[in-house]
Formats: C-alpha cells, sequence, structure tokens
C-alpha cells in the first residue's frame, strides 16, 4: 500500500527520524517501520496524529488505497472460514488432551502407556493449529483497515474506538464456547472407547 511510502516522504520531508516521528505519535520506531514498510496501516487515532504533525488530510495520507483495502477484506472474508475452523479445533483439540489425560490419572494409567503419547500428541497438533489460524489472521490487518475505512465514510474516532473493543471480546467468547462444545462431545466419545478398551 502506498500509505507507508507517504508516510516515508512526509517524514524525510520534515526532516525527521523513524525514532522522533515514533515519539511524536506515541508509537515504537519499530511500528513506523512497519508502517513504512507497508507490513502494518496505521490506525485511526494515528493517522490523525501523522495528518496534524505533517499538515495534510488524512485523505491524503491513504489516497488511492481505498481500492485496495477494499480487496484485502474482500480476501479476508473468504480466509475468514479457514481462521474460524483452525481456532474451534485448536481449542476442541487441546481441551481433549487435557480431558485425556485427566481421565488417564484418574484411572490410574501409567506414564509408560501409549495412551499419554496419544494424548499430548493432540495437545501438539491443537498447537499447531492454533499457530495455523494465527498465521492467516496475521496476513491481513482487517480491524484496522476497516477502521481506516469508516472513518473515510464519515465515523467518527470515539465511535471506532468503542466498537473496536467489543467485537474481538465478542469473538473470542463464541470461539472458545464452540471449541468446548466440540471437545465435550469428543470427551464423550473418547471417555466411551476408553471404558470399552481400558477396562
Amino acid at each position: 500500500m502506498e500509505v507507508g511510502n507517504r508516510i516515508r516522504e512526509q517524514r524525510e520531508a520534515k526532516g525527521i527520524s523513524q525514532d522522533e516521528l515514533a515519539q511524536k505519535v506515541f508509537v515504537s520506531r519499530q511500528t513506523v517501520s512497519n508502517w513504512e514498510r507497508g507490513k502494518t496501516l496505521p490506525d485511526v487515532q494515528s493517522l490523525l496524529l501523522l495528518s496534524n504533525l505533517f499538515d495534510v488530510s488524512v485523505d491524503t495520507l491513504v489516497r488511492g488505497d481505498e481500492e485496495t483495502m477494499a480487496k484485502e477484506i474482500e480476501n479476508y472474508e473468504l480466509e475468514r472460514y479457514k481462521i474460524k475452523v483452525s481456532v474451534g479445533l485448536s481449542v476442541a483439540l487441546i481441551l481433549l488432551g487435557a480431558v485425556m489425560l485427566s481421565i488417564m490419572v484418574a484411572q490410574g494409567i501409567g506414564l509408560e502407556s501409549p495412551l499419554y503419547k496419544l494424548a499430548l500428541g493432540i495437545m501438539v497438533a491443537g498447537g499447531a493449529t492454533s499457530f495455523v489460524a494465527e498465521r492467516i489472521e496475521n496476513r491481513y490487518d482487517i480491524e484496522t483497515m476497516r477502521e481506516v475505512q469508516a472513518f473515510l465514510q464519515g465515523a467518527e474516532p470515539e465511535q471506532i474506538e468503542r466498537e473496536r473493543r467489543m467485537p474481538k471480546a465478542l469473538r473470542a467468547v463464541v470461539q472458545m464456547a464452540a471449541g468446548a462444545a466440540v471437545a465435550a462431545l469428543l470427551m464423550v466419545g473418547l471417555s466411551t472407547l476408553m471404558a470399552i478398551f481400558v477396562g
């Protein structure tokens, strides 16, 4: 996206370093570097600070990137299903492994049992699945793009900030609930199988 190039051009025109810019807009130097390399997009509050500092409009900073942001959001929507499945599966696998270990301890099954390796393997698979979901999620800076789009369409920064907090918390609760439900179903099935094979 071009916004990173514009930030760098404006910063250099003002004769300030990345460190100085970071201090002026209350972020780290690494954040400024990420903006300039196009790795991340400044949030609305940062765009407002940059706009004031550089004495240009927010529109000037993001001009031409609106179409790119819309395309990225569209691509993210296509990938969102993979993210949800990966997160739900990750939670389910980790919970299932933990439940298996608890059942084995309760039934006095020794550490030499292959079931312990299976339970640990399931938990490791859950962690790996979580890593996959995180990589897909990190490929996109969707929340920031949506916020910038909303701001460009007239939303107030305070409203955007309020709306940012609730959806993330709600999403986490829904994902955990879905993972717990799947884990509960798997636990019932696994308990039945263990009862058949173990005793």
